[in-house]
């Protein structure tokens, strides 16, 4: 009881200060996402600090200067061709330092999904920052997270994964995704924003591809043998554990909204 507890009000916190900073603006939005990108880029280092040797801060400079870029385009209406100064900067590290799977994963696995998430707030027809789909979108993942969680807990018999991640369960999976489905219509219903169907689709994203981002981390944690990626969030482990989900899944939500818009 204790635990859940203390599960509850660690979960309870992480929302009002992600939502809180979406709400605020761009600058509180991203100040917030790049505080998680360092403290994820520490604790992937610490993950792989026994494998590899060259785990130097150096290698987290490109990853942070692409929320700089982000801002700077969107906000700014800077040219597009900023984008090639992140990548640039971090191929050039590789090379000059060495490709190493640290290095990689805080690029393409925390920075860009990351990213992606900022971008989310300059994807509707109205100019400027709006905070509705990067909101709507966290919501999401948080809802189907928490719901495939209670659902497994509840009814869940058949394990997904039983190697890598024994607590998965098919019946949580589904639960979790027509729980999702719901709050999609909910939210086509009381906003407008975009279609049902779109929604639907972005409901379908957030339950698979959150469900990938979560066993991916399992996978890594499972490689080094740790049970945690950190010890940061009492009751969900370390901030890698908490935003495993929304890793894999803001990319694809992006490139979705960005395809949408071009069709329609």
């Amino acid at each position: 009881m204790k635990e859940l507890l203390i599960r509850t009000l660690t979960g309870v916190s992480l929302i009002v200060l992600v939502a809180g900073s979406i709400l605020l603006g761009p600058i509180t939005f991203s100040a917030v996402l790049l505080l998680v990108y360092l403290l994820g880029v520490k604790e992937l280092f610490g993950l792989l600090q026994k494998r590899e040797l060259s785990t130097r801060w150096f290698r987290a400079v490109p990853g942070a200067l692409l929320f700089l870029v982000v801002y700077a385009v969107f906000e700014l209406n800077q040219s597009l061709l900023w984008f090639i100064l992140p990548p640039a900067l971090w191929l050039m590290v590789a090379l000059r330092g060495g490709i190493t799977l640290s290095g990689t994963l805080a690029f393409l696995w925390l920075a860009i999904p990351l990213s992606s998430f900022f971008a989310l707030g300059w994807m509707e027809e109205a100019p400027g920052f709006q905070f509705r789909l990067p909101l709507f979108i966290i919501a999401l993942i948080w809802i189907n997270d928490t719901f495939a969680y209670l659902t497994g807990s509840l009814v869940g018999r058949h394990k997904m994964t039983p190697i890598l991640s024994p607590g998965k369960t098919w019946e949580g999976f589904a639960g979790g995704m027509l729980i999702s489905l719901f709050a999609g219509w909910i939210i086509w219903n009381s906003t407008g924003i975009a279609t049902l169907w779109a929604w639907f689709g972005i409901s379908l994203l957030v339950s698979s591809l959150g469900l990938a981002g979560d066993l991916f981390e399992s996978g890594l944690k499972r490689t080094v043998k740790v049970k945690n990626s950190g010890e940061l969030l009492p009751g969900h482990g370390g901030i890698l554990d908490r935003f495993d989900s929304l890793l894999f899944v803001t990319p694809a939500v992006l490139i979705l909204v960005i395809l949408i818009k071009l069709v329609s």
